[in-house]
């Protein structure tokens, strides 16, 4: 809550200790972050997984997140960030995407079996000229020049966007792969993302909307869909008639 407590039920509208105004918040599973009008960022929650890159297992009032990079000496202004299970994804002003948290998915950009030990607080992954994030469960989404990229937990094809992945491998990588099946970015360029716990979904500039991966519970507009789906447009048409 932010408020300086553990509660776990709070029945009563909670206000943050001690943030300024604020424009836009993101949440993860047990992590707010938060940015106020000069462009700063706040984080606040659960750091047990290290997806605040503090150094404490909870953070119970707001902190400013330029004071934890500064430690790892990265100074670039954050210009987004993102939330998923026990993970943090961060985009800066110079189109760099950083990580935070765990990897045991891929989904910070490092191998799932590094030992823990071995894994830095802070990282780079490796794609740079990013205009936008989006952090699911264990998987991540980026925009670069109208494309979508992603890499992390691929078990119902919320990375690759191709349906399930074969059964005898390895639904999780760490490496930054581009979705398939998606319009190409001179005709139709992809301009917002969003995750959720195990789909994907993207918006062109044309207004159209794509999903796919997990639609079991009709999270991909179509209850008769398989658990995991290729890249499909959504017509809402057939949200409607689902509905």
């Amino acid at each position: 809550m932010g408020n300086g407590t553990l509660d776990r039920a709070n029945p009563v509208l909670q206000t943050p200790s001690n943030l300024p105004p604020i424009t836009r918040v993101r949440c993860g599973y047990y992590h707010t972050a938060a940015r106020d009008q000069e462009g700063r960022w706040w984080v606040w929650g659960s750091n047990e997984q290290g997806q605040l890159g503090d150094d404490k297992k909870h953070v119970k009032k707001p902190a400013l997140l330029p004071m934890t990079l500064s430690r790892h000496k990265i100074i670039t202004p954050v210009a987004d960030v993102d939330g998923g299970y026990g993970h943090t994804l961060l985009l800066l002003e110079d189109g760099r995407v950083l990580t935070m948290g765990n990897h045991s998915e891929g989904q910070r950009g490092i191998d799932p079996e590094a030992e823990d030990a071995d894994v830095p607080a802070v990282n780079e992954v490796a794609v740079d000229k990013v205009t936008a994030i989006a952090a699911g469960s264990h998987h991540n989404l980026v925009v670069v020049a109208g494309e979508v990229y992603a890499w992390g937990s691929d078990e119902f094809g919320q990375v690759s966007g191709g349906g399930p992945p074969a059964e005898d491998g390895d639904h999780r990588t760490a490496t930054v792969t581009k979705v398939q099946g998606l319009p190409s970015a001179t005709d139709d360029p992809v301009v917002h993302i969003s995750a959720g716990i195990a789909h994907s979904a993207a918006q062109t500039a044309s207004g159209r909307i794509f999903v796919w991966g997990c639609g079991s519970n009709g999270q991909l507009g179509d209850l008769s869909l398989p658990e995991a789906s290729k890249v499909r447009e959504l017509n809402p048409d057939d949200v409607a008639r689902h509905s």
